[in-house]
C-alpha cells in the first residue's frame, strides 16, 4: 500500500481552466494541508498495524513517522488500554463504516505518557484509504484540568453541573454524586429529578429560581435539601449563572453544588441555642443584664419591669447610675463591679434601687466578666434577683436573735450576781443541820429528828451542787468564768478524784481503776478547780449508770501535744442517736425516772464547757450494752500566759502560741 501523499486523486488536476478558473486540487494541496493540520493523521489495516503516520506525529510525540509506521498500535499504547484498543479497532474492522472514539495513552519521546483522543473510521473499502483512518489529537492538558477539577470537587466536597435548555435534566459531575453518596450513573436523568433530589419543602423555591435565571440571566445562588444515598437530607449550596449561545440566548445553566450540611446545621444549632436561651432569659424571674467594661448596660431582661416596675428600655445604652442605687450602697456596689472587669474575680453584692414608686427595693446581683479573644474584658454578665423578702425575714430574725441574746444576758448576769445570795443561806442550812446531825449541844430527843436533819443536810448539799453548777454555767455563757491555770501533776489530780468518789461507787458495787500512760511526771497547765471539776463530773456520771459489779476506768494518756482523760463504764450504754444532744445544758438521755431525778442534765454541758475554755473538746463513744466512754482532750501547751511559773519545756518567754484573754 503506497502512502496517501503518493497517490494523486483521479480525475482532479490543479491546472487553470479556459475561463481562468483553477481546478480541483492536486496531490500537492492535501499534502501541504495533512503536513500542517493540527490533528494527527493515521491510517491503520485491519490487524491493527500502522500503515501511513502525518507528519504532526513528530511535534505530538518527539518521534519520527517512520518509526511508528509498520507497527500495531496495540504494542504502543499504555499497558493498561492494550486490551480495549485491540478489541475495539477488531470490532471496527468487522463493520464497513463503523466508527470509533476512544482515548488512550501513548508515549512522549521524553518517557511521559499523553492522552490522546481518537476518532476512527472503518475506510477498508475505499481503494484510495484501505484501511481505518484515525484521526488523534493531544487532550494532556484537557485531562490534566478535568483531572484537578475532580480532586478539587472531592477535597472542597463541591460537584459541578451544566443544565443545557430543553434538556429533562441536568449533567451531573462526579463530585455531585459524591456528596450525595451516590453513584454517578444513580443521578436521575429524567425531568422529574428534582422530585427524586430535592426536598419537597425545597423544590418550588430551587425551580422558581432556575426559570428565572433562563429567563433573566440572573445568578441564582440558594440553599436547598437534597436526598443522599441513605434516604437522608443533605444541606447544598448552589450557585449558578446562565450560559448565552452565539445568538446571545440562554442555552444552559451552569452551576456548583456545594456541601454545606456541617455549617447549616451548626448555625441552625447556633441560632436554636440563642432562641432557647434568650427564652430563658426573658422568662427567668431574675434579672440577667449584660454590660460593656465602662458599665454601660447592653442588654436587660424584661423581669427588671416586674421587680422595679421599669421597662428593659430605660436602661439600653446607660450607665449603672447612682440616681437609682442607694447612697450608701453604691460605693460598695460600684467596687464590686471594678473588681470584677479589672481583676477577673466572680463578686457578690446586695444592695437597694429604687423602684417607679419610689420607695426601695433590696437586690443581689452575681457578676463575672467575658474575655475577647485578646484576653482583655469584653463584658460583664449580670444576674440579679429581688431579695426583699429574704433581707425583711434576716432583720427580722436579728432583732430576735439580738432580744434573745439581751434576754440569756439578763439571765445570766443575773444568776452571777445572785452566787452570793443562793450560796450564803444553803452554808447556813447545811452547817446547822451538821450540828443537828451530829448532836453537838446535846441530845435531840426523838431518834426521828436526826433522820431529819440527815435528810435536810443531803438535800442542801444536793441543792448547793445544783445551784454551783447552774451558776458556773451561766458565767460561762455570761463569759465571767475566771481560769486561774497552774502546773498540775495529772497522776494526783485523778487520784484525788477518785478518792472522792471511791466510796459512792464501792456502795452502788462498782470498782474504780485508774492508769497514767503518760508516765509519773505528766503534767498539764489548766485550771485546777476546773480541771478537778470536769474529772468529777465524768466519774459521778460513770458511778451513776454503773449497775452493781461493774467497772469503771479512768485513763490518762498523751498524744499529739494533747493529754487526754478518758472515763468509760461498763452502764447501760446510749443510743447513737442520742449522743449527738448530750454535752447540751439541761439534756438527759436516761430512761429510768429514778436516775433521772438524780441530774440536772448539766453534768457533761459543763464538761464540754470548760474543755473548751481550756483549747479542748469533748467526745463521747457509747453502744447500748457496753458501755460509754468519754474522752476529753486538752493541749499539753499552755493555751494562755502562766506568769512566774517555771514549766520547764512548755512555757516559753513572753505569750504563748493561742494565748487567751482568760
Amino acid at each position: 500500500m503506497g502512502r496517501p501523499s503518493d497517490r494523486t486523486p483521479r480525475g482532479r488536476s490543479n491546472t487553470p481552466c479556459a475561463d481562468g478558473s483553477r481546478a480541483t486540487p492536486g496531490a500537492h494541496f492535501y499534502r501541504a494541508l495533512i503536513e500542517n493540520a493540527g490533528g494527527i493523521l493515521t491510517i491503520i489495516d485491519g490487524e491493527g498495524v500502522i500503515t501511513y503516520q502525518s507528519p504532526a506525529v513528530r511535534k505530538a510525540f518527539g518521534g519520527q513517522e517512520e518509526a511508528l509506521t509498520g507497527r500495531k498500535v496495540a504494542d504502543l499504547v499504555h499497558p493498561d488500554d492494550r486490551e480495549r484498543v485491540a478489541r475495539k479497532i477488531e470490532e471496527c474492522a468487522r463493520i464497513p463504516g463503523a466508527e470509533i472514539l476512544e482515548v488512550v495513552r501513548l508515549p512522549h519521546a521524553n518517557g511521559s505518557w499523553l492522552h490522546v483522543e481518537t476518532h476512527g473510521r472503518n475506510l477498508l473499502a475505499d481503494p484510495d484509504i484501505a484501511g481505518i483512518l484515525c484521526v488523534s489529537k493531544d487532550i494532556t492538558e484537557a485531562y490534566r484540568l478535568e483531572h484537578q477539577l475532580r480532586e478539587a470537587e472531592q477535597l472542597a466536597r463541591f460537584g459541578h453541573w451544566r443544565w443545557v435548555k430543553g434538556e429533562p435534566a441536568p449533567q451531573w459531575s462526579r463530585g455531585v454524586a459524591r456528596i450525595l453518596g451516590l453513584d454517578g450513573d444513580e443521578l436521575p436523568a429524567g425531568g422529574d429529578w428534582y422530585e427524586h433530589l430535592v426536598h419537597e419543602e425545597d423544590r418550588g423555591e430551587l425551580l422558581s429560581q432556575f426559570l428565572d435565571a433562563f429567563e433573566t440571566h440572573e445568578p441564582v445562588t440558594c440553599v436547598t435539601r437534597f436526598r443522599t444515598g441513605d434516604s437522608c437530607y443533605r444541606y447544598i449550596k448552589t450557585y449558578a449563572y446562565a450560559e448565552a449561545d452565539a445568538f446571545g440566548e440562554i442555552g444552559a445553566l451552569v452551576g456548583l453544588a456545594e456541601d454545606v450540611h456541617e455549617e447549616v446545621e451548626a448555625e441552625l444549632a447556633v441560632k436554636a441555642s440563642e432562641a432557647k436561651y434568650r427564652l430563658l432569659t426573658e422568662q427567668a424571674s431574675d434579672v440577667v443584664a449584660y454590660y460593656d467594661a465602662q458599665s454601660r448596660i447592653i442588654f436587660i431582661s424584661p423581669a427588671i419591669e416586674r421587680i422595679l416596675g421599669r421597662s428593659p428600655e430605660e436602661f439600653h445604652g446607660k450607665l449603672i447610675g447612682e440616681e437609682l442605687i442607694h447612697p450608701d450602697d453604691f460605693p460598695r456596689a460600684r467596687k464590686a463591679f471594678v473588681q470584677c472587669a479589672q481583676d477577673g474575680e466572680q463578686v457578690q453584692f446586695d444592695y437597694r434601687c429604687l423602684h417607679r414608686d419610689g420607695h426601695y427595693v433590696w437586690l443581689e446581683s452575681t457578676m463575672r466578666r467575658a474575655l475577647d479573644s485578646d484576653g482583655r474584658t469584653a463584658e460583664i454578665i449580670g444576674v440579679t434577683r429581688d431579695i426583699s423578702e429574704r433581707k425583711r425575714h434576716e432583720m427580722e430574725l436579728l432583732e430576735a436573735r439580738e432580744r434573745a441574746e439581751a434576754a440569756n444576758r439578763t439571765k445570766s448576769r443575773f444568776l452571777a450576781n445572785m452566787s452570793h445570795e443562793l450560796r450564803t443561806p444553803l452554808n447556813a442550812i447545811i452547817g446547822f443541820s451538821d450540828i443537828l446531825r451530829m448532836e453537838m449541844f446535846g441530845a435531840l430527843g426523838h431518834e426521828r429528828y436526826s433522820e431529819y436533819a440527815q435528810l435536810i443536810n443531803e438535800s442542801g448539799a444536793l441543792l448547793l451542787d445544783l445551784i454551783s453548777d447552774i451558776l458556773d454555767m451561766s458565767k460561762i455563757e455570761a463569759g465571767k468564768y475566771e481560769l486561774h491555770p497552774e502546773t498540775l501533776d495529772v497522776k494526783a489530780l485523778i487520784e484525788s478524784c477518785v478518792r472522792l468518789v471511791r466510796g459512792k461507787a464501792e456502795e452502788n458495787g462498782a470498782q474504780i481503776v485508774h492508769s497514767v500512760a503518760c508516765g509519773d511526771d505528766c503534767e498539764i497547765v489548766a485550771d485546777e478547780r476546773a480541771l478537778k471539776q470536769i474529772l468529777l463530773n465524768l466519774l459521778s456520771n460513770a458511778v451513776k449508770f454503773t449497775p452493781v459489779g461493774g467497772r469503771i476506768s479512768v485513763e490518762a494518756d498523751e498524744f499529739g501535744g494533747e493529754v487526754l482523760l478518758t472515763v468509760s463504764d461498763t452502764g447501760r450504754g446510749i443510743p447513737p442517736d442520742q449522743i449527738a444532744r448530750l454535752g447540751q445544758p439541761f439534756e438527759q438521755v436516761t430512761t429510768d425516772a429514778a436516775l433521772a431525778k438524780q441530774g440536772t442534765g448539766l453534768g457533761l454541758a459543763l464538761v464540754r464547757s470548760l474543755a473548751e475554755l481550756h483549747g479542748g473538746r469533748m467526745a463521747i463513744e457509747s453502744e447500748p450494752g457496753a458501755g460509754t466512754r468519754v474522752t476529753v482532750m486538752l493541749p499539753k501547751i499552755p493555751y494562755c500566759q502562766v506568769p512566774q511559773l517555771p514549766l520547764g519545756e512548755l512555757v516559753e518567754d513572753g505569750p504563748l502560741p493561742g494565748a487567751a484573754a482568760g
